[in-house]
């Protein structure tokens, strides 16, 4: 048996969850919105083996990875929910690699579109979220270096002040102020307009924004998706769940990419895990007091690290690319998340018991989302990515839902959004 429904969106992380608000919001009805799991965490279970024996140990070498890339602790004594970036930080360690493939017109357009997230998504959370002064931290990020990288850092800084980003040097003097000498950091780029965000309440708020309109259906603890195909007259898609159900639907938005496989998507979206380590914080120190309450979130040029302070923690994440089709290893990679904290900070307790978990999320080989169908008649519209680089070129990826899908125009801005990250600079050779 199939129901039918005008657009059916796979994925309730952030992405998916902001689809289907911003589909209501242009006056879309019935839609349905599928979740394996939780909206904003994925399956928050571990799938079972043949025998139907659930897996319980995350390292065994049948682990079936099943924690969204949205996923951040739980808080409390179990580590800080706001973790999730917001940031304008461009893909790749340079802007002159971004150029390399797009041109500096591609450059500012990505720079432009990021601002443009940011605000929307800080617009919609602090509208929307039920604690938002808790649940947003709008207190701006800085990119750090070591020496033997400070010129090229000064290069980056000076690409961002000739297309226009808002950030400013800091010198070594300063950046050792923030971070203490052990750190070794001895140059850096703040940002001043960046934030973080507690991703998981966020997509829950907007689901449930959107719900109260009564054009959104939520289906949570869903049979996974296994399978999108166009119809043979391409006048709806038909969507497989893995227990056999079939659904119909004029249009979908594929926005889960850590955890569907699709063969449009073969070669060009790589699952991977992203691990994260909260090492206790209750002795003053270079990186603030207790709680900090306006710390900012700090990231390498290069991207390998980034962290804060945050609810009696230092929140530190990376690790990333380690391919999400093997198992996380888990308890190693965090390990190593910590023994970089302890290195780098060393007034924190080393050997400290600490929270640790890990999501899954998806890159392209230019980091950029890819967004759109891979041919105009297709049924079939992707909303996928990296969000490892921050969540501001997803939620500008998000935002044009409705237009991608045929119920409103484009302006200027949002076709130039939609030109950079199309599916089809990949697809249509």
């Amino acid at each position: 048996m199939s129901h039918r429904y005008d657009v059916v969106v796979v994925g309730a992380g952030t992405t998916g969850a902001a689809a289907a608000y911003h589909l209501t919001q242009a006056g879309v009805s019935n839609i349905l919105c599928l979740d394996m799991g939780t909206p904003g965490l994925g399956r928050t279970e571990a799938r079972k083996v043949a025998n139907g024996t659930p897996l319980t140990q995350p390292d065994e070498e049948t682990f079936v990875p099943h924690y969204s890339g949205t996923r951040v602790f739980e808080g409390g004594q179990n580590g800080p929910r706001t973790i999730k970036m917001i940031v304008t930080l461009p893909p790749y360690e340079m802007l002159d690699g971004i150029a390399d493939l797009f041109g500096w017109d591609g450059v500012k357009t990505y720079l432009e579109l990021a601002q443009h997230g940011l605000k929307l998504e800080l617009d919609l959370a602090r509208k929307f979220l039920p604690n938002p002064d808790q649940q947003v931290k709008q207190n701006g990020s800085l990119m750090v270096c070591e020496a033997d990288r400070s010129e090229r850092l000064r290069q980056e800084f000076n690409f961002l002040q000739s297309l226009g980003c808002p950030c400013e040097w800091w010198d070594e003097e300063r950046v050792i102020a923030a971070h203490g000498a052990s750190a070794g950091y001895v140059a850096g780029i703040w940002f001043p307009q960046d934030a973080r965000i507690d991703s998981v309440s966020f997509a829950k708020s907007l689901l449930d924004a959107a719900l109260k309109t009564g054009s959104l259906t939520l289906r949570d603890q869903c049979s996974p998706v296994v399978d999108i195909q166009n119809d043979d007259s391409r006048s709806h898609a038909v969507i497989k769940l893995e227990d056999g159900e079939y659904l119909e639907a004029k249009q979908v938005i594929v926005a889960t990419g850590g955890m569907f496989f699709d063969k449009q998507l073969a070669g060009i979206l790589i699952p991977r895990y992203s691990y994260l380590a909260a090492l206790p914080h209750i002795d003053p120190g270079p990186l603030g007091g207790m709680d900090a309450p306006d710390s900012a979130n700090f990231f390498t040029l290069g991207f390998t690290h980034d962290w804060c302070v945050e609810n009696n923690f230092v929140r530190i994440s990376g690790e990333d690319h380690y391919s999400g089709l093997k198992s996380p290893r888990a308890k190693q990679r965090c390990g190593r998340l910590a023994q970089w904290g302890w290195t780098k900070y060393p007034y924190l307790e080393f050997g400290a018991d600490y929270p640790a978990t890990y999501g899954i999320y998806s890159e392209t080989p230019d980091f950029m989302p890819l967004i759109g169908k891979t041919d105009p008649e297709s049924c079939v519209c992707y909303m996928v990515g990296c969000n490892a680089w921050g969540q501001a070129s997803l939620s500008a990826a998000a935002a044009l839902a409705a237009p991608l899908l045929g119920y409103r125009d484009m302006s200027e801005a949002e076709q130039r959004t939609a030109d950079l990250f199309s599916i089809r600079r990949f697809s249509a050779r």
